[in-house]
C-alpha cells in the first residue's frame, strides 16, 4: 500500500510516528462508550492500518466482538498535534504478524511472549482521519 498512498496518508503517518499513546473507545454492551489508553508502539510504521496488541480475554476484545467500531484520540498539546481516527477493529491471532510487531517492551503485560495464544493483535482500519496541527488541519478518507 506504500506506494499507492495518498499525500494525506503520509501526512498522517508522519503524524503518528510522534503520538504513541491514544484514548481507544469501544461500544460497550449496553451502547456506551468505553474509553481507556492503549499504545500503538510508536515504532509501527502507519500503513493504512493501526495495531495494537491485547489480552484475548480483556473487555475491549468482547466489545469489539459485538461492535467493531472504534474510535482512536491521540494528542501531544507541546507540539499541537491532534488526531482523531474512526475506524473498523478486528480481532487478529496471527503469529507471525504478531512476532514481526512484537517489541522487547511488551514483555510488561505479555511475558509469554508473541506465541501466547492469550495475545492478540487488534487491527484498525480506519475511515475517517481528522488531524490538527500548528501547521493547519486536514480530514483524510481512507475508504
Amino acid at each position: 500500500m506504500a506506494e499507492q498512498q495518498k499525500p494525506e496518508v503520509k501526512k498522517v503517518a508522519e503524524l503518528m510516528r510522534a503520538l504513541d499513546f491514544c484514548m481507544f473507545t469501544t461500544v460497550t454492551a449496553d451502547g456506551r462508550m468505553y474509553a481507556r489508553p492503549m499504545s500503538n508502539n510508536r515504532k509501527v510504521e502507519f500503513d493504512g492500518d493501526i495495531w495494537f496488541f491485547s489480552g484475548a480475554d480483556t473487555r475491549k476484545v468482547d466489545e469489539i466482538s459485538r461492535e467493531p467500531r472504534v474510535h482512536l484520540s491521540y494528542a501531544d498539546p507541546q507540539r499541537f498535534c491532534f488526531l482523531s481516527v474512526d475506524g473498523v477493529t478486528e480481532v487478529a491471532t496471527d503469529v507471525d504478524k504478531k512476532r514481526e510487531l512484537w517489541l522487547k517492551e511488551l514483555e510488561r503485560w505479555f511475558p509469554n511472549g508473541p506465541e501466547d495464544a492469550n495475545v492478540v493483535l487488534l487491527k484498525v482500519r480506519p475511515s475517517v482521519i481528522a488531524y490538527w496541527t500548528g501547521d493547519g488541519d486536514g480530514l483524510v478518507t481512507m475508504e
